[in-house]
This record gives structure tokens, sequence and C-alpha cells, in this order.
């Protein structure tokens, strides 16, 4: 591309932005420009990681547990299995929404399986908010009381 970079020096844990300097013909410069910006916003670009696609999803952060998983589990799960790279926005994030980067038809199949994990997250309640039958006497329906159970029945 024949473009010169220059970043100014910030130092770390500091939260300004830094300035990026790009020296360069005008064209060269733009391309460069949009290069940047993609691989900030998307984690790649076409010129740096050729054949590679990204899909964005909508996840409330909430759900980013159920996409990490217990000690990453999860996420290594999906990133060693269908060879991706799985992005969850952070505070400072310039996208606000998880990004998919891999293979086209790799991110097509990550992506079904996180919309698959929040969906699950969503629908399948657990512990005191279950739904079941969870409330029902374990031991069955009352049976009509007998003379000889009289004797034995507490009365408050």
């Amino acid at each position: 591309m024949n473009v010169e970079i220059n970043f100014q020096d910030v130092p770390k844990g500091s939260n300004k932005k830094a300035k990026v300097t790009l020296a360069g013909s005008a064209t060269n410069v733009e391309k460069a420009k949009t290069v940047i910006n993609n691989i900030i916003m998307y984690n790649h670009d076409e010129l740096t990681h050729p054949g590679e696609v990204h899909e964005e999803l909508d996840i409330e952060p909430w759900a980013y547990r159920y996409l990490i998983g217990s000690k990453g589990s999860e996420m290594k799960h999906i990133q060693h299995n269908w060879k991706v790279r799985v992005n969850i926005p952070r505070e400072h994030s310039t996208n606000e929404k998880v990004i998919i980067v891999g293979e086209p038809d790799n991110v097509s199949r990550a992506k079904a399986y996180c919309e698959k994990l929040v969906w699950s997250a969503e629908n399948n309640s657990k512990g005191r908010d279950k739904a079941d039958n969870a409330t029902a006497d374990p031991w069955g329906d009352e049976e009509p009381e007998e003379e000889w159970m009289k004797g034995y029945m507490y009365k408050r």
C-alpha cells in the first residue's frame, strides 16, 4: 500500500484515544483508513485476512456468560470446533455486537450454534423458577381418611 503509519505514544491503562497519522498518496491513505477502521470495528479486513468474513450477533449482555461458559469452556469449544474467532464486546469496544470471524461456512455454523445457546438460555429455566411439577407432591394425591388413621392424625 505504500502508506506510512505513525502512532502517538499513550501510557498503558489510559483511556485516552491515540492519534494515528497516515502518510502517502491520497488513494492509498483512504484504503489504509478503511482497512484500519474495519480491523477496529470487525477485527479483520479482506486485505489483511483474505477469504474471511464476519457475522454480527445482537446478543443481550446478560447472555454473554452462556457464550463464554464456565472458565471459557464454551468459547474455546466454539473457536476450536469451527476454527473461528468470537469477539464479545467490552466497555470501550467500538462495536457493541458479538462478532464471529472466520471462513464463511464455519462462521455460519458457529453463528447457528451461538444462537441456539442463547435461545436455550432464554427458554430453559432452572432452579426456583422451574415451571415443571417440582411443586407437586412426590408421594401422589391424598387418599380419603380411614377410621384406623384417626389415632395417628395431628390436629392443629
